[in-house]
């Protein structure tokens, strides 16, 4: 029923029945109630078509929001799993170079070490010379004559002074290098000068 269907409604007079003033009041006050009624129940309405259709766009923006946080949680689980896989990647490689360093470090050590010892042999070796060749300068000097100006016979030589050196005495110059017999040399012209002083 609308307030048309009210304001148009007519009845039979009856000899017997309301006053007509009375029941035109009613009516007219029923058509006013009902009117405002009515109207708030349009407005209300069209209020609900606004707030469905807000809802459906509400709904719409909702699932769009929902596949945009899915794909940025895929996203981000992505970004994670390949920060996790790269980071493993350059611990990785890290570990294989400190390894690789440290390998190499050692196999310098072990050089080095093996260079020491070697080093070592060769000076002990070169001292043993050296001893050996300052023992046979001492004998040599030693078989000099102490008075300058008398020059022995070859009948007064001592027969201590013509016999050779033992071969074990003797140095081998052969197996020296020319460092060991510049040394060498350096410390016989020294031992020369001091026997002349």
């Amino acid at each position: 029923m609308t307030p048309n269907d009210i304001s148009s409604k007519k009845f039979e007079k009856s000899a017997f029945g309301y006053k007509p003033e009375d029941v035109d009041n009613f009516l007219s006050e029923v058509l006013n109630s009902y009117s405002a009624v009515y109207a708030e129940k349009e407005a209300a309405e069209e209020k609900l078509e606004v707030l469905a259709e807000k809802l459906e766009e509400y709904r719409s923006n909702e699932d769009s929001l929902r596949t945009v946080l899915m794909g940025a949680q895929k996203l981000g689980e992505n970004i994670v799993r390949d920060s996790k896989a790269k980071a493993e990647v350059i611990i990785s490689e890290a570990e294989n170079q400190v390894k690789q360093v440290f390998a190499e470090s050692e196999s310098k050590i072990i050089k080095e070490k093996e260079t020491l010892v070697t080093l070592q042999k060769e000076t002990a070796e070169f001292k043993k010379h050296l001893l050996a060749m300052y023992r046979q300068h001492l004998e040599l000097i030693s078989l000099m004559p102490e008075n300058s100006e008398e020059k022995p016979s070859e009948e007064t030589v001592p027969e201590e002074a013509s016999e050779e050196i033992p071969a074990e005495e003797t140095f081998e110059t052969e197996d020296i290098d020319f460092d060991e017999v510049s040394m060498a040399e350096t410390i016989r012209i020294d031992l020369d000068v001091d026997a002349q002083e």
